[in-house]
């Protein structure tokens, strides 16, 4: 199954872009058939591998796709993964509704140049944040101080929390400054990592210690 582009998300680009198909290769194959003759009329499933250059900026990708068909009857592509680039961050798991939502949004925002509201949601995140936890303040300054005081967080974490904040209010009423692709990026990472420590990486502690508990008994 050959493809002359992709719709990729080009990093370098900022935007969903086409990727233009340089070469290709076939990777595993496994059919289902007993012996060579019986190839043609068998399920096989195989891997298949694509590089290819955005046509803007010509920053090159390696995707796999994973197929499955029959050779005398049809083939399907059931997965679809961009190897190059990756990102090796550790996943956002555990998220409350609210939070992941106001997440989802800065994300998006982000990924098609909506930098002011990529910073405004990541300011809800904060918002939602205290609220999951139920930290009292009368302002949000106020409340991510309470969110270290209490243990939350950490000294680093309430500094990343305070930029958040800061740049969140210039989104929301500075009309003058339009906020930069490199804020934008620092503040939506900075978010990422005061999720995964609050959420994620507590939950995984959590769990770790049960197993470790089970396996003692």
């Amino acid at each position: 199954m050959q493809k002359e582009s992709f719709n990729v998300f080009c990093p370098e680009c900022n935007m969903l872009v086409e990727a233009k198909v340089i070469t290709d290769a076939t990777g595993k194959f496994q059919s289902d058939a007993l012996n060579p003759d019986d190839e043609v009329d068998a399920m096989y499933n195989a891997e298949h591998y694509t590089v290819c250059l955005c046509r803007r900026c010509n920053h090159p990708f390696l995707i796999k796709e994973s197929l499955q068909g029959v050779p005398a009857e049809f083939e399907t592509v059931t997965d679809t993964v961009v190897l190059y680039p990756t990102e090796s961050k550790i996943a956002i798991e555990y998220l409350p509704n609210s939070i992941h939502s106001a997440y989802i949004q800065a994300l998006r925002s982000y990924k098609v140049s909506l930098f002011d509201p990529c910073v405004l949601m990541c300011r809800k995140c904060l918002e939602g944040l205290c609220k999951i936890l139920n930290v009292s303040g009368s302002n949000l300054n106020k409340r991510l101080e309470k969110l270290k005081e209490e243990k939350h967080i950490d000294d680093r974490l309430l500094k990343w929390g305070h930029q958040i904040r800061l740049i969140g209010n210039e989104a929301a009423h500075d009309i003058d400054t339009p906020i930069s692709k490199k804020d934008a990026q620092d503040i939506l990472e900075f978010t990422e990592a005061i999720l995964i420590y609050v959420f994620s990486l507590t939950q995984r502690y959590e769990a770790l210690m049960k197993r470790r508990q089970t396996t003692s008994k």
